[in-house]
Parts: C-alpha cells; structure tokens; sequence
C-alpha cells in the first residue's frame, strides 16, 4: 500500500493530537505498525488514515488517491476499509453470526444467503464456529474481539486497520488475537495497526512509525527500527518497553 502524508493535523481544541505529520511510504509495505507512548497520536492517525476524522489540514493519499473529505465520498472510501478498535463494539442484542452478517447486508449490499455463507466461512477460519449463535454477553473477551476481527475480515477489505486490537484482553486471550492478526499479515492482507505489542510489530510489520506528542519522530523498516533506531528519544522508549 503506499501512503502519502503531507503536513497532515488534526486538533482538537487546544491538543494537536497529530502535529505537522509528512510520510512517505511505497507500495512494497504491507504491514505498517504504529507505535509510541500512550497519548502520542497513534490512534488519530489511524483514523485519519481511515477516513474516520478529516484533517484539521494537510492531506493524506492511500494508493495514490487523495482522501475525501466530503462525508458521502468519505462513507464510500470507509466502506472498503475494515476497522478493529479497542473496544470490541459488538451489537449485544445480535449473535455472533447476526453480527457478522447485518454490516454485509446494509452497508455492503449483498444478498443475504451470500452474506451466511461468507459470514460462517469466516467464523471457521477464526475456529469460533461452536459459538456462532451467542450474544456477546456468552462469549469471552478473546472469543468477542475474534468476531470483531471476523466481521472487519468479512468484506475482504482494501485496507484493514487495528487500533490497539489487543489492549482489552488478558495475556492468553490476547496471544490468539495475535495469532490471528499474524496469520491475515501472512496471507497478504494489508494492514495497519496501533499497537504496544513490540515483538509482535518487529516481527510482523514491513515498516515502523513511531510518534510522540503528534509528531513523526522517526520511521523505518522493522528490522532496522527495532535494532539500530536513530533517535535517543525511540532508543530510550524501546529500551524500557523491550526490557522484559
């Protein structure tokens, strides 16, 4: 996917929650990892790569298209996305089957026998097939995120983006949601993500963002990000991070 940013902010109020970001990345990246401090802006430039906040100015271009900002072109751009956020923002009055099924039919337009179908090849792809007919409340916090991942998967989206998929979820939950995320990067689903998960960004993404404060501090590889970073700033955060 290639990613143009150009003199991109968003503010709100008096926080620049992204400050004056310019970004370049080519076609031969497939996974980008965002990654920083907690507050940093990771998450609205997520969202602002998604279509779902509209920059305060600057512009962003994903495959040489600039973004729209008019929110009947931006509802059309975010439909060929997939979106997996912290919380797992399920229907709790739906199944787990209802939910992957009710975004295929209205916001997609495909006829329903075709959505069941997709829906339950999905569902057992993601080894959740015995749980297809639970409300959220049955199932738990690993098994929920899952069906939130299976529902942005559905569509087979240009674009999936994960804001913290993860954070949510205690350590065994948490290792199979990786597992799965690992298996989509694998399998040439592009993706962008936002995460505290350091291992899993140095050994699944392409390329690196990190930002603190709004700002692009520095940008690269994985390989060479996470083994010779070239700012105090990453060196320092990486040091603390990685240290267990």
């Amino acid at each position: 996917m290639s990613i143009e940013a150009t003199g991109l902010c968003k503010v709100y109020g008096k926080t620049r929650a992204v400050d004056d970001v310019t970004l370049c990345l080519s076609d031969s990246v497939q996974v980008l990892a965002l990654i920083g401090p907690s507050g940093g802006g990771k998450s609205t430039f997520l969202r602002l790569l998604g279509g779902l906040e509209v920059p305060t100015s600057g512009e962003v271009r994903v495959d040489g298209k600039l973004l729209p900002t008019k929110e009947e072109d931006l509802m059309k751009y975010r439909s060929g996305n997939g979106f997996l956020f912290q919380s797992f923002n399920l229907f709790p009055h739906l199944t787990a089957l209802e939910n992957i099924v009710l975004p295929l039919v209205q916001v997609h337009g495909w006829e329903k026998p075709k959505a069941l179908d997709r829906a339950k090849s999905v569902v057992a792809r993601f080894h959740l097939t015995d749980h297809i007919d639970k409300r959220p409340c049955q199932l738990s916090g690993g098994q929920q995120q899952r069906i939130a991942l299976a529902r942005a998967m559905a569509h087979e989206p240009a674009l999936l983006l994960l804001d913290e998929p993860t954070s949510a979820l205690d350590p065994e939950m948490k290792a199979g949601v990786l597992d799965l995320i690992e298996e989509l990067c694998q399998s040439g689903q592009r993706i962008v993500l936002s995460t505290h998960e350091m291992g899993f960004a140095k050994r699944s993404a392409d390329q690196v963002v990190f930002l603190s404060e709004g700002k692009l501090i520095e940008e690269g590889s994985a390989e060479s990000f996470f083994e010779s970073p070239e700012t105090d700033e990453v060196g320092g955060f990486l040091s603390k991070v990685m240290k267990w």
